[in-house]
C-alpha cells in the first residue's frame, strides 16, 4: 500500500532511487505531463509517487496545495482523499483475479446472494394519472 511508508514514519527517497528498470526520459515525460496539467489549469496541484518492488523511484509534488495562498504542493503535503472505495476495491478484486480466486465474468450473486434476482424499475402512469414504479426481473445479466 502506498500509505504504508508514510504511516510508519519512514522517509521516502532518502537515498537515490534505483532506476534500473526505469527510463529517465520516461520519468521526465511524467514530470512534463503533470507540469503541463498544472500550467493549463486542469490541476491546482498533485503528488506523484511511483514505486517498484516497494521502493520509490519517483516522488514529486506539482503546482500548489492552496490556490488562494499559492502555497506549493510538496511531497509531505497532507490532504483528504475522497471517493477512494471504488479504486481500492478494484485493485483488491484484480489481486483476487491474479490469484485465480475470482474471474471478471463471475456474477456478483456468486459472492453476494442478495444480487441473485435483480429487479428493474420502469416508471409508469396509472389510469388515475399518478406515476408509480413497475418492477420486473432484468431481461439480461447484470
Amino acid at each position: 500500500m502506498l500509505c504504508g511508508p508514510a504511516m510508519s514514519g519512514s522517509n521516502l527517497l532518502t537515498e537515490a532511487p534505483d532506476l534500473t528498470n526505469f527510463s529517465q526520459a520516461g520519468l521526465d515525460r511524467v514530470t512534463a505531463m503533470l507540469d503541463g496539467e498544472v500550467a493549463q489549469g486542469h490541476l491546482a496541484g498533485a503528488i506523484m509517487l511511483i514505486q517498484h518492488h516497494g521502493k520509490p523511484v519517483y516522488y514529486e509534488g506539482f503546482g500548489v496545495r492552496d490556490p488562494a495562498t499559492q502555497a506549493p504542493m510538496t511531497r509531505d503535503t497532507i490532504f483528504r482523499l475522497y471517493s477512494m472505495t471504488k479504486p481500492i476495491t478494484s485493485a483488491a478484486a484484480m489481486l483476487l483475479v491474479e490469484q485465480g480466486k475470482l474471474t471478471l465474468d463471475d456474477p456478483v450473486a456468486r459472492y453476494i446472494p442478495a444480487f441473485a434476482n435483480p429487479q428493474v424499475a420502469t416508471e409508469r402512469t396509472g389510469a388515475n394519472g399518478l406515476k408509480y414504479l413497475d418492477f420486473a426481473p432484468a431481461n439480461k445479466p447484470i
